[in-house]
């Protein structure tokens, strides 16, 4: 009786001790089962994150960059992501990406990955301050150019208009008469002006030259340096002479900058972000943020209103900007500059003014119009590039602007062009084929 007793207690001891075991055992494997399951969500939380990254990639560069983010957007099976987009500057974005599954309301796992993504932007090299085609450059009634001038037609002057850089007047018919050049002036033909730099072409003629002169023929002038030339007459020279001298070999005119196929590259970018039918106005209070957008019909800012712009325009009627209007960029751009283009013409007057985001940030007006009134520019507008290849540029009433690149410029009334040299290398945010894409090193995740 003894024994069997102890066997009954060892028997007891034995399942007390296997049940402790067990349940230990049952609890560790609830416990990793648990674990997996939570590792296995958040591995699948972490994918719909980077999903959410892709998405949103591909949605930038689909809407040309107006893609502003999602939430609750569910992928299969597994979760739901959202997607959240902050400006860094006009070409670069940081977009926030957050997974959750099963869902937002109880997840088992939930990750978030940032990533900062970029435009390719394009540089346009505006590198005089005027440039103007075989229409040429007429300036009257003390009109002035702060920086260099290339024509590829004449530079004729009047009533003081001066020219504080070189100008330059392309080819054998290329003339520069009736200017004050503080630079170098170099022409086939320069007439009657007063030149503060060298003067160099075929013929120079009535002319006041502070430096040296290199032509093949001088007459009725002063020079203050050396004088290079074959035949003089009624010349009087303050340093060396030089003859015989074959005469500078004419200017070659540049291209302009732009070129056709970059124009429709921007015109692609802005359609892609949505179209306008019908003309689009706005006046007295009215505020809007637009772009990119493509405008079927005219743009018209009057009596105040204001224009910030956040993407690229194409207005393929006229665009107008009179009474205290304003276009401006979105704080955004940084240093970048942005791009409005007409098919049809471009005025502004009584005070429209134009806004950049920060120093060296521009807006270019662009217009294919072949008009005689391409442009008309009728009072200050200081961060402005005006563009018109084809037509004729006009300045007046005391305006003011940045640079000019036109087929033929006339300016009046004490119009100034003041160049700045970060026109050499401006970059603007709609490249040709450009891209949004992760810029390498910046994905991390958050949590």
């Amino acid at each position: 009786m003894k024994q069997s007793g102890q066997v009954l207690i060892i028997s007891i001891i034995f399942m007390v001790v296997v049940l402790t075991l067990t349940g230990a055992l049952l609890g560790f494997v609830g416990q990793n089962v648990i674990a997996t399951r939570k590792a296995v969500a958040s591995e699948q939380a972490i994918q719909l994150a980077d999903a959410g990254i892709d998405k949103a990639i591909w949605q930038l560069n689909e809407t040309a960059g107006a893609y502003t983010g999602e939430s609750g957007t569910v992928l299969g099976v597994t979760g739901v992501f959202d997607v959240a987009i902050a400006n860094i500057s006009g070409s670069v974005k940081e977009i926030t990406a957050t997974g959750y599954v099963p869902d937002k309301t109880n997840p088992r796992g939930t990750r978030q990955v940032k990533a900062r993504v970029s435009i390719d932007t394009t540089t346009v090299s505006f590198a005089y301050a005027v440039q103007v085609g075989p229409g040429g450059l007429s300036m009257a009634n003390i009109s002035r150019i702060n920086g260099n001038v290339f024509s590829s037609g004449t530079i004729d002057g009047a009533n003081s208009a001066r020219i504080s850089g070189d100008a330059y007047s392309a080819g054998a018919s290329g003339r520069i008469q009736d200017m004050q050049i503080d630079g170098t002036a170099w022409a086939h033909t320069i007439q009657n002006n007063t030149i503060g730099g060298n003067a160099k072409g075929y013929t120079l003629t009535s002319t006041t030259v502070g430096g040296s002169v290199y032509e093949y023929s001088i007459s009725s002038c002063t020079v203050g340096g050396n004088a290079s030339y074959t035949t003089k007459s009624s010349c009087t020279i303050g340093g060396n002479l030089y003859t015989p001298y074959a005469g500078e070999s004419d200017p070659v005119a540049p291209a302009f900058p732009i070129t056709d196929q970059q124009i429709t590259d921007w015109k692609n970018v802005a359609e892609a972000g949505g179209i306008i039918s019908g003309n689009y106005n706005m006046s007295g209070d009215d505020a809007a943020t637009l772009g990119p957008k493509k405008i079927v019909g005219n743009l018209t800012l009057s009596n105040s209103a204001q224009l910030t712009l956040s993407g690229p325009l194409w207005v393929t009627g006229n665009i107008s900007l009179v009474n205290t209007t304003k276009i401006k960029l979105d704080s955004s751009y940084g240093g970048n500059s942005e791009v409005i283009i007409a098919d049809g013409t471009f005025s502004t007057a009584n005070s429209a003014a134009f806004e950049g985001a920060s120093g060296g940030s521009y807006i270019m007006m662009l217009t294919t119009s072949n008009s005689l009134n391409a442009i008309n520019i009728a009072n200050s507008a200081a961060s402005l590039v005006a563009y018109a290849p084809y037509g004729t540029a006009t300045m007046s009433n005391t305006a003011r602007l940045k640079e000019i690149t036109a087929n033929k410029l006339n300016m009046a009334n004490s119009a100034t062009l003041d160049y700045e040299t970060g026109l050499a290398d401006i970059n603007f945010t709609s490249g040709p084929g450009g891209s949004w894409a992760i810029v390498r090193g910046t994905w991390r995740e958050v949590k």
